[in-house]
């Protein structure tokens, strides 16, 4: 994949404290408003990732006009779904409604670990916020690049939400033995699998083209004897988000290798089918297709 995608939320460390001090005292709506106003020269210095967006939406279909407004509208919703980010570090409560609530919980109920597979369509933080439970601990792989202020702050809120951090670094492998023992354990891990670390791919049909997706978790899916689900987790009116859950499926007769690539051609197709359900929530901001 490119590397015009750094895994870093932007803005400076005095920027980003500031933001939460301001949604102690303010409204989000106010908030979100103030975001409107310096959208556009957002857009403008962003030029990398406002041709991706862009790219994305001729792709779904969307004529030269078209996909002008709709690069609008998905910074719109970015930048909604940043900020919330930060609202829930100040201490702000969202709603959620869960779909196939019976197929989540009766997995939290079962002993047995499971990974839980997100993707970077929806505000995927919220996942954890929104899909956490007292009575099954959950672990959330996170880029180690992060900026310091969003690692403090997610950790602070992670904690209180019974969920715990493991740290992954590009082409590292540690954190692969915490994953195990979590699993062992009878814990959740959630992961994203859309953003790659490392060389390692796995082309899948994706709307039209191949596209490279992270060989290394749909192999860890393949290989550890343990249910996979997939979760979307979409900004709804107001202060709702549509969180949809559903499991993937595991060929028992397949070997490694095969399974490797049926669950991430699994992957590829709902991401592929919430894509143009939900356009303007697709934050992958940077070149997703190979060349």
């Amino acid at each position: 994949m490119t590397q015009e995608w750094t895994g870093q939320t932007g803005g400076t460390y005095n920027m980003q404290r500031a933001l939460i001090w301001l949604f102690k005292h303010m409204n989000i709506h106010v908030m979100y408003g103030i975001m409107h106003l310096w959208l556009i020269w957002y857009i403008i210095v962003r030029p990398s990732a406002t041709r991706a967006v862009y790219q994305f939406h001729r792709r779904r279909g969307r004529n030269r006009i078209q996909a002008l407004p709709d690069v609008y509208r998905s910074y719109c919703h970015f930048g909604k779904a940043v900020l919330d980010r930060f609202a829930v570090y100040a201490g702000h409560k969202f709603d959620i409604v869960l779909t196939n609530e019976e197929c989540y919980y009766n997995k939290v109920k079962d002993r047995t670990g499971f990974i839980l597979l997100f993707s970077h369509l929806g505000n995927s933080e919220m996942a954890a916020y929104s899909l956490a439970t007292p009575d099954k601990k959950m672990n959330v792989l996170v880029f180690g690049g992060e900026s310091p202020v969003v690692m403090e702050n997610r950790a602070k809120a992670f904690e209180a939400n019974n969920v715990g951090i493991i740290t992954m670094y590009p082409n590292k492998m540690d954190h692969i033995f915490t994953i195990n023992k979590a699993i062992s354990r009878g814990e959740i891990l959630a992961t994203a699998g859309d953003r790659n670390l490392s060389d390692k791919t796995i082309y899948c049909d994706f709307m039209g083209r191949k596209a490279p997706l992270p060989a290394g978790i749909f192999q860890l899916c393949a290989t550890i004897n343990c249910p996979v689900l997939l979760t979307f987790v979409i900004k709804d009116k107001g202060n709702i988000y549509q969180v949809y859950t559903e499991e993937l499926h595991i060929n028992g007769k397949h070997t490694k290798a095969d399974n490797t690539k049926l669950l991430a051609q699994q992957f590829a197709n709902r991401l592929e089918e919430m894509a143009f359900k939900y356009p303007y929530e697709w934050f992958n901001f940077y070149n997703f297709w190979t060349e």
